[in-house]
């Protein structure tokens, strides 16, 4: 075929894709509107409501998005050694907020990510060891964050939410098992091995990967990569206390978002950490939800938890409004960026002192097989 007629095919198929992507989106947000009648619900709140506070829970929740861009800066300037853009990082965030908004477990959300990352010109190894690095961050910190909530405000929340807390502590427990995969992924070679010959056996299987043999040696390659990287990256105490501290606040500025839009209802000032240690337990038990943004889990958790701060005749009113602020605003803003964007021309170039990077392809075929020979397109 020749190449003209291959991009022009590749462009259509693009194109489509993001009229796809378009319409799951406003299906998502009139579903949303018509639901309940949450729309009028929202309209008949607005005179009521503090502008000015709700701009703060908006500030939060955009804060928490600038926050996950500066670790996945931080990370992949580390990795790749190269110049990364701040702006790119942002794009690829919000590709994550997107499709893990729109999947079961937020299971596309990474996947579509490391496309991401490889269209912008990483390599495969440096995409998959920043991804796996800040993953493990997020839910080691979210899991410290769980623990710390749990001692301190145990008995506060027990005395007031009587065999809830159960919930929370498989939440907890949830959060733990996936931080101890992780560690098994990042420093057990031979247990990483055999996932990655049953991942490619499966997907050979699916016939979404060619040469299954050639593949495999390509991502144990990139996998050796990874450890290399991963090795390197312990070794620097002050990047991980970098990004440990960002996490920390991302998770801290998202969780701030219930206590903003208890001030615009005109409340009084609620303990914040109360409503902070609150909004962490709504977190883990909607965790482990198997449905698109933990539908049904995340409401209810909210409603039964946040039902010690807010008042019985705006409680409802108030889920809305954090739904709308935390949840939904990652699809729309997450639309813009969520097609896949023309590959990259040129690669990021290495620098003295910086991890290796793996050799980058020039060609499209090159570039497939170094991804893991995975069709993309």
């Amino acid at each position: 075929m020749p190449a003209e007629r291959k991009g022009e095919e590749k462009e259509r198929t693009r194109k489509i894709f993001q009229v796809f992507l378009f319409a799951l989106t406003l299906g998502m947000l009139v579903y949303f509107c018509i639901s309940g009648n949450n729309l009028a619900v929202l309209v008949q709140s607005l005179p009521g409501i503090n502008l000015f506070w709700i701009l703060c829970a908006a500030a939060s929740v955009a804060l928490n998005w600038g926050m996950d861009s500066l670790i996945l800066h931080t990370l992949i300037f580390h990795s790749s050694g190269g110049r990364y853009r701040f702006g790119s990082a942002f794009r690829v965030t919000m590709v994550g907020q997107y499709f893990n908004s729109i999947t079961p477990y937020a299971l596309a959300g990474q996947p579509m990510q490391f496309l991401a990352l490889t269209r912008q010109g990483i390599s495969s190894g440096a995409a998959v060891s920043t991804l796996v690095s800040k993953f493990l961050a997020y839910q080691t910190s979210m899991t410290v964050y769980s623990l710390l909530v749990i001692l301190v405000k145990y008995p506060f929340f027990r005395s007031r939410i009587q065999g809830f807390m159960a919930l929370a502590f498989v939440g907890f427990l949830y959060q733990a098992a996936v931080v101890i995969a992780l560690f098994l992924f990042s420093y057990s070679p031979g247990f990483t091995t055999k996932i990655i010959h049953g991942a490619v056996w499966l997907l050979t299987r699916a016939h979404l990967v060619k040469n299954p043999e050639e593949t495999g040696e390509k991502v144990r390659g990139q996998l050796q990569f990874y450890l290399e990287n991963n090795r390197a990256i312990q070794g620097k105490w002050l990047l991980r206390v970098k990004i440990y501290a960002f996490t920390f606040l991302q998770l801290t500025a998202l969780f701030l978002v219930p206590f903003f839009i208890y001030k615009a209802f005109h409340n009084p000032g609620a303990p914040v950490f109360d409503m902070i240690a609150a909004q962490s337990f709504v977190t883990m038990i909607s965790g482990y939800t198997p449905l698109p943004g933990a539908a049904g889990a995340a409401e209810g958790s909210f409603l039964v938890i946040f039902q010690m701060f807010f008042a019985p005749e705006v409680i409802q009113r108030a889920m809305l409004l954090w739904r709308l602020i935390t949840y939904y605003s990652c699809i729309v803003v997450g639309a813009f960026f969520a097609a896949p964007e023309r590959r990259a021309g040129k690669k990021a170039a290495p620098r003295a002192g910086r991890a290796p990077s793996v050799p980058q392809p020039e060609t499209e075929t090159e570039q497939a097989v170094n991804s893991g020979g995975i069709k993309h397109e």
